[in-house]
């Protein structure tokens, strides 16, 4: 899964899913952009990264500013001459923000749509133009949702939401810019983030029901590593999924498998 000459964007890539990402697809030979909002972790991320013999370059990334997606797209361009892979990574999650269809407020919808939906929307819109630009139709799209697109998240209906769009997001983009790029889904299941430990601190507040535990206890293979989610991702980037797209891929565990 040699991915030598490409450039790769992650969204959300100064941690999690997102940083063991980067690093999966820098080992595989891509050069990488680490895009974020957090500074400090995104630019220590890719100085390990160069450190280590990748090529990687930090730029502070908010996925609900188009303005600031734009300059994302420029900056691979800039740094590394050619946009190859997107990884729409960047989410976010929150017990008091979501909720019941019949509590939700503007506030929490503009919120989580905003990264959750928006964002990857923003990415789409400025990077396709560039896998274009290369004329050789090695363009790769990867969605990161979540089996939130899948099966029920009580209390989290908007987040739930978002993740149902970003599947159907994904299908129309394999379908409209075939063969030149190719779009995939992951579906992560319980994966060991710092997102992970907000969610399991909010349950333990006892407001919501302990769902994630329980999910956790359900999962055949246990938790999953944020290595895991990066190396299906890489796969997926690569030509050994040369005629993978439009796919929507659980990456759980077998959770969804029960």
């Amino acid at each position: 899964m040699n991915l030598d000459t490409q450039t790769a964007i992650v969204t959300g890539g100064a941690s999690g899913i997102g940083a063991a990402t980067c690093r999966v697809l820098a080992e595989r030979g891509a050069d990488v952009v680490v895009a974020d909002l957090s500074v400090d972790e995104g630019e220590r991320l890719a100085e390990s990264i160069t450190e280590d013999g990748g090529h990687a370059s930090f730029v502070e990334t908010d996925v609900s500013d188009e303005d600031a997606i734009a300059h994302m797209v420029d900056h691979a361009e800039s740094m590394f001459g050619r946009v190859d892979i997107l990884v729409n990574n960047a989410a976010v999650a929150s017990r008091d923000a979501d909720g019941p269809i019949t509590e939700f407020s503007d506030d929490a919808y503009e919120f989580l749509t905003g990264v959750n939906l928006q964002g990857p929307m923003y990415a789409c819109k400025h990077a396709i133009p560039a896998m274009l630009e290369t004329g050789d139709g090695s363009g790769v799209i990867i969605n990161n949702a979540s089996i939130a697109a899948l099966i029920a998240e009580p209390g989290m209906d908007i987040y739930t939401a978002t993740k149902g769009a970003i599947v159907s997001l994904t299908r129309s983009i394999a379908v409209e810019y075939a063969p030149a790029i190719r779009a995939n889904t992951i579906c992560p299941g319980i994966v060991e983030t710092p997102m992970l430990e907000d969610v399991l601190e909010a349950d333990s507040d006892g407001d919501v029901p302990d769902v994630t535990e329980e999910m956790i206890n359900k999962t055949p293979l246990g938790m999953a590593a944020p290595e895991d989610i990066g190396r299906a991702i890489a796969f997926l980037a690569s030509e050994d999924a040369a005629f993978v797209t439009g796919a929507t891929i659980p990456v759980d565990g077998g959770y969804t498998a029960r």
